[in-house]
């Protein structure tokens, strides 16, 4: 595998500009090298070697520049093409990455080092195509020029520039199910008050880009400029570790389309401008996504600001480990379709909380709550908590909000296991079997993990649902308790000594009596309290038991238990911690 140089260096006097340029009428001997006296056009930046000695003509020749060709001066020097060859390193490197990465220089398997000097730019489109297959692909570092020749991981650095002007767009890609490694490159995309993009992965089929210690910048200021990853015409992979974002304006954004996309480990990774709408599916006329970020630092991304935004195509999106800004909203809204996606949190805020776990969909909202929570119930070790389950007015049996699984170890075999869980909600009655229930998932063979299931809903869409179990577990212990003369919003909830366990919901709002009235000890699940001019109602508590039994747990195991909720508009409370029996 071979090793090429690239070292744009300033433009002008160092780097590819350091060598010297051919002149007329002059005595060569071999082993100088040279490069062109005449501006070359842009990617047409070559080095040549004296291969044979001589004095040169008056006029500059015609140089061949395709790779290790010759050009003969007629009765003077024979000159070889040598650009960014590892024999020679810095002292004639290529002056483009692009260069070096063309057939008949880079080869797949090849490794390029970029000078930390290198600042290259150009007014042109940029167009960065890696040779490197799935099983050789190609490594790009940014290293200390002045350092070990070859290069050694002290050497490492992360300052090489890579640059378009004015309306002139970047992409980075691969041959057809390709794969290549860039360490420590800014690539900064356009100028100006245009719109420019910077496209990776714009048009490899199955390919796969890692980069590492880089940063991806929007220096344009148009209201479109976005950093797509993928192609809407072909399936690939993006992997960032420890890269940065910049942009320009509150329009722009990161656009997925058609590619599964990773970006994790990464302080401080948003800088410039805040986008709005920080990673947007569909702009592009994008196709499924996956996207997962994972230990990402976020906190530049406050009040006002999306960090995803549902458009037009669907997305897996998931956050994981992240540090959240102050008040900055997950997405954008609802999806505006089912097929549309869903993102998932855990563990991600912006304070010294590790409990979150949500999820958005179009049929509702799975968020965590640290108030309304059962007495003894889940909690994290530290922190007691529930589950928030809010669902849309899309929601049917059919299709029904779909919780975040929850799993619990089942040590028992040859047996019936009954799963339990507990809930509450703001109603007079109990939910039914077809507005809420779980699906138990567990293995009911000895011979294979194959999943069996026990499902705690109606027959068939044409079956009649039924009530749940009613529940008397406690739910007040962290509820603030009911005040007098205080006004209370709709929503609102609260506890009374006088009948503990239960909760109240304020159904109507309004200001309480100057003392409790009596109907708040004799209150009933889901009874009403006029309470001066406010009006609460006792939760409606309630439980649901799902047996394994058909066939009985064959293996020891993890049991996963599903919530699925299908009652329209409505907010339920549920217990994770599942009680087997």
């Amino acid at each position: 595998m071979a090793a090429w140089y690239v070292n744009f260096g300033d433009g002008a006097t160092t780097g590819y500009y350091a060598v010297a340029q051919w002149a007329a009428l002059t005595a060569y001997n071999i082993g100088d090298l040279r490069r062109q006296l005449a501006a070359p056009a842009v990617g047409s930046e070559r080095v040549w070697r004296c291969t044979t000695a001589g004095t040169s003509l008056a006029a500059e020749p015609s140089w061949t520049l395709t790779a290790g060709s010759t050009t003969t001066e007629v009765a003077g020097p024979v000159w070889t093409e040598v650009t960014g060859n590892s024999t020679y390193n810095w002292t004639a490197p290529h002056a483009r990455l692009a260069n070096a990465l063309a057939s008949g220089w880079g080869a797949a398997g090849d490794t390029f080092y970029i000078a930390s000097i290198h600042a290259e730019t150009q007014g042109s489109a940029m167009t960065l195509t890696s040779p490197g297959t799935a099983a050789n692909p190609c490594f790009i570092y940014c290293v200390d020029h002045l350092g070990t020749v070859p290069p050694v991981s002290a050497d490492l650095r992360a300052t090489a520039t890579i640059t378009t002007t004015g309306a002139n767009s970047i992409s980075i890609t691969t041959i057809n199910a390709g794969t290549a490694y860039y360490y420590g490159c800014k690539f900064n995309c356009g100028t100006g008050a245009v719109t420019a993009a910077l496209n990776v992965q714009a048009s490899s089929v199955n390919g796969f880009l890692v980069f590492e210690a880089c940063q991806f910048n929007i220096l344009n200021t148009g209201t479109v400029g976005c950093i797509i990853l993928g192609t809407s015409a072909s399936a690939s992979r993006v992997k960032w570790k420890n890269c940065v974002v910049t942009f320009s304006h509150t329009s722009q954004s990161i656009a997925p389309q058609s590619v599964e996309f990773l970006w994790q480990n990464t302080a401080s990774a948003v800088l410039g401008t805040i986008p709005t709408n920080f990673i947007t599916t569909g702009s592009y006329l994008s196709r499924a996504a996956t996207i997962v970020l994972d230990g990402v630092d976020l906190s530049a991304l406050g009040s006002g600001k999306n960090i995803f935004n549902f458009a037009a195509s669907p997305a897996m999106n998931y956050l994981k480990d992240c540090k959240l800004g102050v008040g900055v909203s997950i997405h954008n809204g609802v999806p505006i379709g089912p097929g549309y996606g869903h993102v998932f949190v855990t563990r991600s805020d912006s304070a010294a909380t590790n409990y979150r776990s949500e999820k958005y969909s179009y049929y509702g909202t799975q968020t965590t709550e640290t108030t309304i929570v059962r007495s003894g119930g889940a909690s994290d070790g530290t922190t007691p908590l529930s589950q928030k389950y809010v669902t849309t007015a899309n929601t049917k049996w059919q299709m029904p909000f779909e919780a975040m699984p929850i799993a619990i170890w089942n040590p028992t075999t040859a047996a019936n296991v009954g799963a339990t869980l507990e809930g509450v909600w703001n109603s007079a009655v109990l939910p039914n079997n077809d507005e809420l229930w779980f699906t138990l998932e567990y293995l009911g063979s000895s011979a294979t993990p194959l999943g069996s299931f026990a499902i705690g809903t109606k027959a068939d869409g044409l079956a009649a649902g039924a009530a749940l179990t009613a529940s008397t577990k406690a739910w007040d212990s962290l509820v603030t308790a009911r005040a007098n003369s205080t006004a209370y919003s709709l929503g609102d909830v609260r506890k009374v000594a006088s009948n503990p366990g239960r909760i109240f919901f304020c159904t109507t709002a309004g200001t309480t009596a100057g003392s409790e009235p009596g109907g708040y000890a004799s209150a009933v699940d889901g009874g009403s309290v006029t309470d001066n001019t406010a009006v609460f109602r006792a939760g409606m508590r309630f439980s649901q038991t799902v047996t394994a039994s058909s066939p009985q747990p064959g293996m020891a195991g993890a049991m996963y238990i599903y919530p699925r909720v299908a009652k329209a508009s409505s907010t339920f409370y549920i217990d994770p911690l599942v009680t087997l029996s």
